[in-house]
């Protein structure tokens, strides 16, 4: 039969809703018991070297650690640049983000996923969506690469942060730049 007929459908997908935005105070739970137990502790969303930085890269996943070596170098040369890692992606951490930004002029958010025929990655649809309503919110410049498993080097990092600063500047006419696509 029907998994969710529509006498109850509406009622089911407000609790998967209601739940999932309640798993946040579990996941930091959990999170919280592994740092006491390791010594490694997590936050939904992680600065590297943020502080009143005017441009900030957004990554997730394991793409963060080559990007960490990479805002460590183009810091080491003068370069106002931090990083955000994105460690939780649902429920969605709206107010991280917010905080986290605050204060950048540009943002450069890395995806390693299109959607196809729309405005580039998940994450930076995401990240969009959760500042639309900030009073003041960075220029936001979207990149998609890595896909299919799709290494960037240290160098592919400062390139992807260089071009991002210049689009903020100039501007584009695409929703989104493709970083490491041969021609």
């Amino acid at each position: 039969g029907d998994f969710g007929p529509p006498i109850i459908y509406s009622e089911t997908k407000w609790a998967q809703e209601v739940n999932l935005r309640a798993a946040k105070e579990v996941v930091l739970h959990v999170w919280k018991e592994f740092g006491d137990a390791f010594r490694r502790y997590y936050s939904p969303v992680e600065c590297y070297r943020c502080e009143n930085s005017k441009v900030l890269l957004l990554t997730m996943g394991s793409f963060s650690e080559t990007a960490m070596a990479a805002i460590d170098k183009m810091k080491s040369e003068g370069k106002d640049v931090g990083l955000i890692r994105l460690r939780l992606w649902r429920p969605f951490p709206f107010n991280e983000i917010r905080e986290a930004v605050k204060g950048a002029e540009v943002l450069i958010v890395l995806d390693r996923a299109i959607s196809f025929g729309g405005p580039g990655g998940p994450v930076c649809s995401e990240i969009r969506s959760a500042l639309y309503q900030a009073d003041r919110r960075p220029k936001i410049v979207s990149f998609v690469g890595g896909l299919g498993g799709r290494d960037i080097s240290v160098a592919g990092f400062e390139e992807i942060v260089n071009r991002g600063i210049e689009i903020s500047r100039t501007g584009s006419t695409r929703e989104f730049e493709i970083f490491g696509v041969r021609d």
